[in-house]
């Protein structure tokens, strides 16, 4: 690598270990709402906390009930944004107007649209071996550099 390469920004949260195995850990975060400083918060659905459990590589020292620091490189983030929401855009919006081109009934169109995101959506999940060898977490006890 030159020394004009950027260096890949890390995402990191702070989570609990909740379960563990000789392999894997699993990893429970508060996912904060996109919206936390937002003055209408309480009218939006969006600004809403979530739990989520990450699976990640377990290092032999992890236990139960242990405070850790999970991080993931910012690019594999945007991978699952463009995975998750915009392919699947781009796909229904183009199956909706090349089937409305060839279809007078506005809702067959959009019916089919709808219907294509189901063969997607299999086709991402028979593929989540494939992204979990791309994408990486790593986690490290808290208080640890």
């Amino acid at each position: 690598m030159s020394g004009n390469d950027q260096q890949c920004r890390v995402v990191s949260r702070q989570g609990v270990v909740t379960a563990c195995d000789d392999r894997f850990v699993d990893v429970q975060i508060l996912q904060p709402g996109a919206c936390a400083s937002c003055h209408i918060k309480a009218l939006c659905s969006a600004g809403e906390s979530a739990v989520k459990t990450v699976r990640a590589p377990q290092d032999g020292s992890l236990r139960p009930g242990m405070s850790v620091i999970l991080s993931m490189e910012e690019r594999m983030g945007w991978l699952g944004v463009l995975v998750g929401f915009v392919l699947p855009l781009i796909l229904m919006v183009a199956v909706l107007f090349l089937v409305r081109a060839r279809v007078a009934r506005e809702e067959i169109a959009g019916l089919t649209a709808l219907l294509s995101l189901v063969p997607y959506y299999i086709a991402v999940h028979a593929a989540r071996d494939h992204f979990a060898r791309i994408v990486h977490f790593t986690v490290q006890k808290e208080g640890i550099s």
